[in-house]
């Protein structure tokens, strides 16, 4: 080690120096010695390989304020004077090992992003050296991917802007997570696939943004992942990666919409990544910094066939394909175009680098938003479904499985509320010779015409419904059984009159009608049977009138007579 610090010390003084007047450094020097045999490619990370000699002639010729780019190798940086309590500040290290050297007789520093005992004053947005002046600093960059941007500082200035930092990105990641966690919780309760992956993807994607970002590295329980060093970032990424893929798939139900795109999209973005994470983390092959690039190029791969599967599902009128559309190419856009600017060395604006987490936020609530209409369209799918279970097809009402239980409730509910309820049991007379002499076709008319009438005596929370062939039961809430004995023969007679003719046919339909009311002893089965003995009993009485269960009030002689004095 001490060797090296003496040719770098050689070297400077053989080397001319670039000028650099921003970002608080006025000279970099390339240490040349040491350059010539470390200048080797050295892969910029997204696209393809790239040498950092151009840095060489950016610093030289500096056009813009901010920070300047250093490659692999070893430098020597002036800072400029008059800066109080200079910071030497390296951004978005990533992989790189930046060592600095102050001046003689004061020990090396050396420094990575996934150290342990970084200085805990700071965020992990950057890696911080403290300089004693304007003294000459000597810098090592070793395995780097991407250039670095270094700038020297005043500490008060840097506190403010990492205070602003961590705000900005702990603003952003609190959005996340709380949605994710909300929605996991959905997950926990309703137990479909959909929330625990959307929870999955959420959760790893903000994790791989505390991972490249830095911070993860220093919060309780994430600690642990700096053993991984440069490829735990990239376990993560292609783990955010997969669940991404399953996520989108199932979502926007893509497997229904474009099932060939869909079937692609498994293999480059679930299949593929898992063979590459399983040579990752076995012994063979040794060297592993083809991972990065084949990583990028199934991440690039299966977005483009996702953006183009989810037009073409939006296309076919797929609202959920359009919600993650709308979220997702926003997080791509933004997540490219801040690693292309980084791998190519150009400063990373503020908007930009704080915009990939917020719009990762903005991304997870829009998505919710989708799984909650998502949940509605279901629930609506499910009533629909339901509700049509329950019709008769005939003529519309509830069928017999539909109206016993409605009656259940409604019998739970009086014995709850204490409120009267009470039941008709309707039956055509002479149904059977009607469809005798006029054909199935024509009783089914007058099956719909019987329901439309007694549907006009309907009050809230009245139900009709069809126990099969001619009988019909109309359930009434809050109706005691003299009430509903006067609205049985108001049904009645309006059916003796509007029925009398059906489809021009005249064929005088009349109803029969029991009453009963409910007791507190009474079940469904109980209340039905003797509405229905009322009903018989009015049909062996001639039909076309009302008898009132077992109630003498409401008798057989009473009903005959209301019959008789409305037929008058």
């Amino acid at each position: 080690m001490k060797l090296g610090w003496v040719w770098i010390l050689l070297g400077t003084a053989l080397t001319q120096p670039a000028v650099a007047q921003e970002g608080g450094i006025a000279r970099v020097d390339p240490i040349l010695p040491v350059v010539a045999t470390q200048q080797a490619d050295q892969t910029a990370g997204l696209f393809s390989e790239r040498r950092f000699e151009q840095a060489l002639a950016d610093e030289a010729n500096p056009t813009t304020p901010g920070p300047h780019v250093l490659g692999n190798g070893e430098w020597r940086l002036q800072p400029q004077g008059g800066i109080e309590s200079p910071l030497l500040v390296v951004y978005h290290p990533y992989s790189a090992r930046v060592t600095v050297l102050t001046g003689p007789g004061v020990a090396p520093v050396s420094h990575r992003l996934f150290d342990p005992d970084l200085d805990p004053r700071y965020s992990r947005h950057a890696l911080v050296f403290p300089l004693a002046g304007d003294a000459p600093v000597y810098v090592k960059v070793e395995d780097a991917r991407y250039p670095l941007h270094v700038k020297v500082e005043s500490r008060a200035e840097h506190a403010a802007s990492d205070l602003q930092h961590t705000r900005m990105l702990m603003m952003a990641m609190g959005v996340t997570l709380g949605v994710s966690l909300t929605v996991l919780l959905f997950w926990l309760v309703l137990r479909e696939r959909v929330y625990l992956l959307y929870a999955g993807a959420m959760l790893a994607q903000m994790l791989y943004v505390l991972c490249s970002y830095g911070e993860a590295y220093a919060l309780p329980g994430l600690r642990v992942l700096w053993h991984f060093g440069a490829p735990g970032i990239w376990y993560i990424a292609t783990l955010a990666t997969m669940l991404t893929t399953a996520l989108m798939i199932e979502y926007a139900d893509l497997r229904r919409h474009t099932p060939r795109l869909t079937s692609w999209m498994r293999w480059t973005g679930i299949r593929l990544p898992v063979l590459a994470l399983l040579f990752l983390l076995l012994p063979w092959p040794a060297r592993k910094d083809w991972f990065p690039d084949l990583g990028n190029g199934l991440f690039l791969l299966t977005h483009a066939l996702s953006i183009l599967s989810l037009a073409l599902a939006g296309r076919n009128c797929s609202r959920h394909a359009a919600y993650f559309l709308a979220a997702w190419v926003p997080l791509m856009v933004f997540g490219i175009w801040r690693a292309v600017r980084i791998s190519l060395g150009m400063p990373v604006q503020d908007w930009l680098d704080y915009g990939y987490p917020f719009v990762l936020g903005y991304a997870s609530v829009v998505m919710a938003l989708g799984l909650a209409d998502r949940m509605l369209t279901f629930r609506q799918e499910r009533d629909t479904a339901k509700e049509h279970a329950e019709r008769d097809a005939l003529t519309g009402v509830l069928n017999r499985g539909g109206i016993e239980y409605r009656l259940d409730w409604a019998i739970l509910e009086r014995r709850r509320e204490h409120i009267p309820l009470s039941l008709l049991f309707i039956d055509l007379d002479v149904f059977k010779q009607i469809n005798d002499r006029h054909g199935h076709a024509f009783g089914d008319h007058c099956l719909r015409a019987v329901t439309r009438v007694i549907s006009e005596e309907f009050q809230y929370g009245d139900q009709l419904g069809r126990l099969g062939g001619e009988e019909f039961v109309l359930v009434l809430t809050g109706v005691d059984g003299r009430a509903a004995a006067t609205l049985a023969e108001r049904v009645r007679a309006k059916i003796a009159r509007h029925c009398r003719v059906v489809d021009e046919i005249e064929v005088g339909l009349t109803v029969s009608v029991g009453v009963a009311e409910c007791t507190a002893e009474d079940t469904v089965a109980s209340l039905i049977k003797r509405a229905d003995e009322a009903m018989y009993r009015a049909k062996r009485a001639g039909g076309n009138q009302v008898v009132a269960g077992d109630d003498p009030a409401f008798g057989v002689a009473a009903s005959s007579r209301w019959a008789a004095d409305n037929e008058g």
